[in-house]
């Protein structure tokens, strides 16, 4: 332990003695605080100077050690004699949070948004739009993809090019965008009708229709510079439209319904589905070929177009929401998020849609809309701004930079906020080097989904997930290397010190330890059943585990023995974080829709003691209230006893900045938020759903 200077602590003991003969002690958890009385005393004081002056050990009160360095500093004591003093009273008045986009995205890039249409002209040259009025467009097959504007926040459901300068995009309330110049500019054209406009299909650049809710068809004839409804003779909601030429077309949409014109709209005539099923995609390879698919896995094919539809076997159950031609025996179909598989559905037919397989692509998002070219290559876009391709008709790569599945885990190296790893879904793994400005995808060797990492330091990393899958890297990622975990349980929580020596904690009580940096990992006993989600250490003797029903186990001998330890609450403990030996804070509830439950858990006396804490999200900043802010918590982490943060469900992101009082942050993110780091005050990361990652600079603040 580093020594300070004798008389500059003796200064601030005389000075606290001096005004601690006529000023009370605050009720207070407070640094100093060591009996975790809620006050802090003179002999504290005095214990507080002795330890900073090396005379007494730290472990005499660990509360001293605000930021859990190893030594106690002049800062310290003189926050212990403001504490003494009651500065730090138990109901401090709350910090104003600054509103400037405290936590801002970095992925998924080149965005977030949910993709729902896409038209392809030829293999490079490419456009699709989505929520928020985004569009992407790629020239070189979707290897870049650059954002374009439309100067609106309305979803846009489909986008149809016919040239390299003339598209149209349709979307909500009856929204149309035209281009005339590739995308660069796009101007609203006025449509007459408030419906949502949910397809479009054009053959040339002058003659187009769109479809949408209440049976609506629009036609133009002069690129959109007006558009006249046609009759549909029906109310069911259009979901999407397609013509082979100037005459025919297709229209599909509620309850089975599928209509057909040969005279370009003039008339609309209905077709017999046979499936009370809501249609979402038509395609049609030519006038006679067709498929059209909707929910429950519906898929139907034409050969006559569409004077019978016959109802194919349909390998998956799913809602399927698009479908599109490579060649004539060639087609592909896309849909929502299959339970079985995890997956976002693709399907492949070639033999012209007779029957249908499952393909792999490893993305956990609904797939919306897909475009085909030819027998091999085909372009899909979907949830959480996901872009998949394939160039040999079976595989599909991502093209986004960085995953889009959910990230659960997060990690830099102690001390350093511009390299770290963040892994998720089936296997993701991804990494910057910049401070978060790009996140790169890594290939991990598996498929296995990631739930945890950690690492020491930029080269060398960790993660595990399902099935007892455990990775390492010890060249920044450049490879990934699998560990035998001796276990099939998932591994939920992990935590290294140094190269050699971690621990990982998983399903059914699981906990493993390595002191060879994981060329072996032995089993510890638990002594419980319940799925275990978070492991904290300070040092090598003592650590931290939660887990289900509220399980908090502890140790003071590197796991050689775990004794559990009351937390107060049968609710999931998912995150667990400790500066020292006695700060530590738990994180839970229970995730729902409409009745959530919140967990604030702190100790600052090793566990012996664990207390909730409160949250202040009401519009009384002196009142407890959870009201706005009800949601479960996932993970936690602290930078020292009293600057701490929790994230959650539906993106919330909780901060205390003196270790008792917990105040919302403003989120970017409405996907649940399942890790978070910071390596500094001001410098953290939070990770989550559809490929999130968010920074902050500012604590948050």
């Amino acid at each position: 332990m580093r020594k300070h200077s004798r008389s500059g602590i003796l200064s601030v003991l005389i000075f606290a003695l001096a005004w601690l003969g006529t000023h009370p002690a605050a009720a207070q958890t407070c640094v100093g605080d060591c009996g975790g009385d809620g006050e802090v005393t003179v002999d504290e004081l005095i214990t507080g100077v002795n330890m900073a002056l090396g005379v007494t050990p730290l472990s005499a009160c660990p509360p001293f050690d605000a930021n859990g360095d190893g030594e106690v500093t002049i800062d310290e004591l003189l926050v212990a004699v403001n504490n003494a003093l009651g500065s730090c009273g138990s109901n401090p008045t709350p910090t104003p949070t600054p509103s400037t986009d405290p936590w801002f995205f970095q992925n998924p890039a080149p965005t977030g948004e949910d993709l729902f249409g896409v038209s392809f002209l030829d293999s490079l040259n490419g456009w699709a739009v989505g929520s928020f009025s985004e569009v992407l467009k790629t020239v070189d097959g979707g290897q870049t993809w650059n954002e374009q504007l439309i100067n609106d926040s309305v979803t846009l459901f489909g986008v149809k090019f016919t040239d390299s300068t003339h598209g149209w995009a349709v979307g909500e309330s009856g929204t149309i965008y035209r281009t005339l110049d590739g995308g660069d500019n796009w101007n609203p054209q006025s449509s007459g009708t408030t419906e949502d406009l949910d397809g479009v299909s054009f053959v040339d650049s002058a003659n187009g229709w769109t479809a949408g809710t209440t049976g609506t068809i629009l036609h133009t004839t002069n690129g959109g510079d007006s558009w006249a409804a046609q009759v549909s003779n029906t109310t069911r909601d259009l979901n999407a439209i397609t013509f082979t030429d100037s005459q025919n077309g297709w229209a599909v949409g509620a309850l089975g319904t599928i209509l057909h014109t040969s005279n370009g709209g003039t008339n609309w005539s209905p077709q017999t589905s046979n499936t009370g099923s809501d249609l979402y995609a038509v395609a049609f390879f030519d006038s006679l070929h067709g498929i059209a698919v909707g929910d429950s896995g519906t898929i139907l094919r034409t050969a006559d177009g569409g004077n019978q539809w016959t109802l194919q076997i349909s390998p998956m159950v799913t809602a399927l929401y698009g479908a599109a031609y490579g060649d004539a025996n060639t087609a592909w179909i896309v849909g929502d998020f299959a339970d079985d598989t995890g997956e976002g559905l693709i399907l492949y037919s070639n033999n012209g849609g007779a029957s249908w397989t499952p393909q792999d692509e490893n993305n956990s998002n609904t797939l919306y809309a897909v475009a085909g070219f030819d027998s091999l290559t085909a372009q899909i876009v979907g949830g959480g701004g996901t872009l998949l391709r394939s160039t040999d008709g079976a595989n599909w790569d991502l093209q986004n930079p960085a995953t889009t599945n959910e990230i659960f885990g997060v990690a830099f190296p102690p001390g350093n906020s511009t390299e770290g790893y963040v892994v998720g879904d089936f296997g993701a793994i991804a990494k910057t080097t910049d401070g978060g400005d790009t996140w790169l995808s890594q290939d991990s060797q598996t498929v296995e989904s990631l739930f945890c990492a950690t690492s020491i330091d930029p080269q060398v990393a960790w993660a595990g997930g399902s099935n007892g899958a455990i990775v390492v890297t010890h060249d920044g990622g450049a490879n990934w290397l699998p560990q035998e975990s001796n276990t099939t349980e998932s591994i939920f929580g992990m935590k290294f010190l140094t190269g050699t020596l971690g621990w990982a904690v998983g399903s059914q009580g699981t906990v493993r330890t390595t002191n060879d940096g994981g060329q072996t990992w032995n089993a510890q006993a638990s002594n419980t059943g319940n799925d275990l989600y978070s492991v904290s250490f300070v040092d090598s003797q003592n650590g931290f585990i939660v887990g289900d029903l509220g399980t908090v186990l502890h140790t003071t001998n590197g796991g050689v023995t775990w004794t559990p330890q009351s937390s107060g609450t049968d609710e999931p403990l998912f995150g667990v974080t400790c500066v020292n030996a006695s700060v530590c804070w738990a994180v839970g509830g229970t995730p729902d829709d409409t009745s959530p439950t919140q967990i604030i858990l702190n100790t600052t006396t090793g566990g012996q003691s664990w207390v909730a804490q409160n949250v202040y999200c009401g519009n009384d900043p002196n009142q407890p209230d959870t009201t706005d802010c009800p949601d479960a918590l996932f993970a936690v982490a602290a930078v020292d006893a009293q600057q701490v943060w929790a994230v959650g469900d539906f993106g919330l992101i909780l901060a205390s900045r003196d270790g008792v009082r917990w105040e919302p942050q403003d989120s970017p993110a409405t996907d649940p938020l399942d890790a978070v780091t910071f390596i500094d005050s001001q410098n953290g990361y939070a990770t989550g759903g559809r490929g999130t990652i968010i920074k902050t600079t500012t604590g948050g603040r």
